[in-house]
């Protein structure tokens, strides 16, 4: 038998709700106009998208186009040329301004003439699309091509340097030893093969840096891993401000590498120790945290992993605190602001992090330190 709907939900479709309804339910951008250029249509998308000056959509019916869309001229100029009956591409993009420095927007639109019962021109209609997102995940893939051509290039380049650094060391080791009696010479030499280990441990950490990262993931103690991380900053960076503990009671193990994760925690303490030198604040200090969260408090519903909580960890400074515009940068490869330093110290931590399903999150106010935190994915646990 047929499935009808009942008869309270039929909706004619001369009635003039339903295309307002078919109007607002469009899920891309829409806009139409008649001959004189008022606006005839407008959807809530479209309403957002190009800051229309009108309140709400409905509020912008009647009005004239030019003034609906003054913060999107070229939108308004678009659907008045379309009032004389050209052909148009079916599908064209369009980058605006947008206001208040916000990115630009990117749009695919189809631009057409409506046309009455005798074929004249009586006004024009122009349907659209936010391409902003895909504009994005272009420019990232791009980017992650870039990268790993780099990687490839940089693990080359990085295999040919190894071996002249490694007979340059041998050989300033041993015109040290030869100059032993004059000591003006040998603290050149010295000073050389300084040098020439700086060069050689930027290459290792670049090599490390290229290569897949292989996990091996166990139960690990959270606690102990911090502190061992403390411990081997300490032994590179001569700290002796405040150190804070934060840590939530009984916390739960994690499956991770515990060589990884430490490492990575090494350098993000040795990371704040450099800073709060850098800043020589009244009273240095370094903040470590572990905290137990739910995802769901953390995360968008769009990005959630089911209800998996997670284990947070926390590195924070009292340092000059990271400038704004550094803040996305300081995570790619090969990017320092330091003379001596590689570039591929935070981008190792997020590569490790990323490998085990983590993420890294930064917040930073200039002058007033920063904070790192590490978020891992944990698994259910038993009820206790």
């Amino acid at each position: 038998m047929e499935r009808r709907p009942s008869d309270n939900a039929r909706v004619s479709v001369c009635d003039p709700s339903f295309a307002s309804w078919l109007v607002g339910s469009i899920r891309s951008g829409l806009v139409a106009i008649d001959a004189a250029g008022a606006v005839t249509a407008l959807n809530a998308e479209a309403h957002r998208l190009l800051d229309c000056a009108s309140p709400s959509a409905e509020g912008a019916l009647g009005c004239d186009c030019r003034a609906v869309l003054s913060h999107q001229p070229a939108m308004a100029q678009l659907l008045l040329d379309a009032l004389d009956g050209s052909e148009r591409p079916s599908r064209t993009e369009i980058c605006l301004d947008r206001r208040d420095g916000r990115p630009e927007l990117t749009i695919g639109y189809t631009l057409g003439a409506v046309r009455d019962a005798a074929g004249q021109v009586c006004g024009a209609v122009l349907q659209f699309r936010d391409l902003t997102p895909y504009e994005r995940s272009a420019e990232q893939a791009r980017l992650r091509e870039r990268l790993a051509a780099l990687g490839e290039m940089a693990a080359g380049l990085a295999h040919e340097i190894r071996n002249p650094l490694a007979s340059m060391e041998i050989a300033t080791g041993l015109l040290a030893r030869r100059l032993a009696d004059d000591p003006d010479a040998k603290a050149l030499v010295q000073e050389l093969q300084g040098e020439v280990r700086r060069v050689a441990a930027t290459v290792t950490e670049s090599l490390e840096f290229v290569r897949p990262v292989v996990l091996r993931n166990e139960p690990v103690d959270p606690v102990h891993v911090l502190e061992e991380a403390l411990t081997c900053a300490r032994s590179r960076i001569d700290y002796d401000g405040d150190v804070v503990r934060d840590y939530d009671p009984d916390l739960p193990p994690v499956l991770a590498d515990e060589a990884a994760l430490q490492g990575l925690f090494t350098n993000l303490i040795v990371n704040a120790f450099e800073a709060i030198g850098d800043a020589r604040p009244p009273a240095p200090r370094l903040r470590l945290a572990l905290e137990v969260v739910d995802a769901a408090e953390s995360r968008p519903a769009a990005v959630r992993r089911g209800e998996v909580p997670e284990l947070v960890f926390t590195v924070a400074d009292n340092g000059p605190g990271i400038p704004d515009e550094l803040r996305e940068r300081v995570f790619y490869p090969f990017f320092t602001t330091r003379g001596e330093g590689s570039g591929v110290g935070l981008a190792n931590v997020q590569k490790v992090v990323a490998g085990h399903g983590g993420r890294v999150e930064l917040e930073s106010v200039p002058g007033a330190g920063a904070t790192f935190r590490v978020r891992l994915p944990l698994g259910p646990r038993e009820a206790a």
